[in-house]
């Protein structure tokens, strides 16, 4: 067995104490314009976080550089040394080129974060700046910290990307909007004043939420100008069709890259658990189970959004046997199986 390195319990001490500090961080500002100026008081906590963040992985880096240990003067047990060296120096390049990839990901945010600060008349990339860095941060030293304590042979703490059940309900009203938008529901047959006054009346739903102030602040921007556009439109003389295609074609936008908030590290683990016992359940030893439990379908309705084929089995819209069911969730299965930790995308909070 691995004898624990001199130096790792200081290391693990710095991580933990940082991720605290991370994670008691609320860097949520609101999306009101004459508000969202407040992200600018956030700067220097966020700057400060972030430079800290950079260090430890610069430490980190030097700590596990592979180094050669004294030799033995018996030839078996140089042998049985030399193979355990390679072994080991296997593993060290390994979690370096991950502490390498999340400190260049950190240095690049916190760049990107002092040239928004630079930049005084955009107050919203400066939040935006502020969240995804802060998310970012997290991100890499959870990842790390998992990934030295694995090289040391040692259980790492448990730790929550994000409150799973906030990230749900994000998801869930963010599908919700996709499917305003779509051509779903007979949202064909109804008019597009009727399809716009529904999104608005959506919208206007989410803001009364508890959970709406845990949108990133992008998203929440960019819903309150696209209501303006249509309170704008609907109380407008003119009412130009042209100009309510165009701003009916940008909600679709829009709502498809919200359902991106699926990238989540929390969700992709919640999912793949989910899909993972789904399967296991309907296809036992390669057979098939007659009907899909209600109780496992009530459940299934967190992961809605991910798959339109799986979607429409959820929701009933069509009746299929069980047999159609393992198609989408083995597809599912594969790909977030193949997601990686620091994967990332477009900077959602915390996506």
């Amino acid at each position: 067995m691995q004898t624990i390195r001199k130096g790792f319990p200081e290391l693990a001490s710095r991580l933990h104490l940082l991720i605290t500090q991370v994670e008691s961080a609320d860097v949520r500002v609101p999306e009101d314009s004459a508000l969202i100026s407040l992200a600018t008081d956030l700067v220097p906590k966020v700057t400060h976080l972030l430079r800290d963040g950079v260090q430890l992985l610069v430490d980190t880096e030097a700590f596990y550089q592979p180094t050669s240990g004294p030799a033995s003067n018996d030839p078996l047990d140089s042998l049985s040394q030399i193979g355990l060296q390679i072994s080991t120096e296997f593993a060290a390049r390994d979690l370096n080129d991950m502490v390498f990839f999340a400190r260049s990901d950190l240095r690049s945010s916190l760049e990107g974060l002092i040239a928004s600060a630079t930049n005084r008349h955009d107050q919203m990339t400066l939040a935006s700046n502020c969240e995804g860095g802060l998310r970012r941060l997290r991100k890499a030293l959870i990842s790390v910290e998992s990934s030295i304590f694995e090289f040391e042979g040692k259980k790492a703490p448990e730790r929550h990307w994000f409150d799973v059940e906030v990230s749900l309900q994000i998801r869930k009203l963010y599908w919700n909007l996709r499917r305003e938008t779509s051509n779903q529901d007979g949202a064909v047959d109804r008019s597009l004043e009727a399809r716009l006054r529904r999104v608005l009346y959506r919208i206007l739903a989410f803001r009364e939420l508890s959970v709406y102030p845990f949108l990133r602040v992008d998203d929440r921007v960019n819903m309150r100008q696209l209501m303006k556009r249509i309170l704008d439109w609907l109380n407008s003389n003119e009412r130009d069709p042209a100009v309510a295609r165009r701003l009916w074609q940008d909600l679709s936008n829009f709502a498809e890259v919200l359902v991106q908030v699926s990238h989540r590290q929390e969700l992709q683990d919640h999912d793949l658990r989910l899909i993972a016992r789904t399967y296991r359940t309907l296809f036992p030893f390669g057979t098939k189970r007659k009907a899909v439990p209600d109780d496992l379908i009530v459940e299934l309705q967190s992961v809605l959004g991910l798959d339109d084929e799986l979607d429409r089995l959820i929701t009933k819209r069509v009746v299929s046997p069980v047999s159609a069911w393992r198609r989408p969730l083995k597809r599912l299965q594969e790909q977030l199986s193949r997601t990686g930790v620091l994967t990332d995308t477009p900077d959602m909070w915390p996506r």
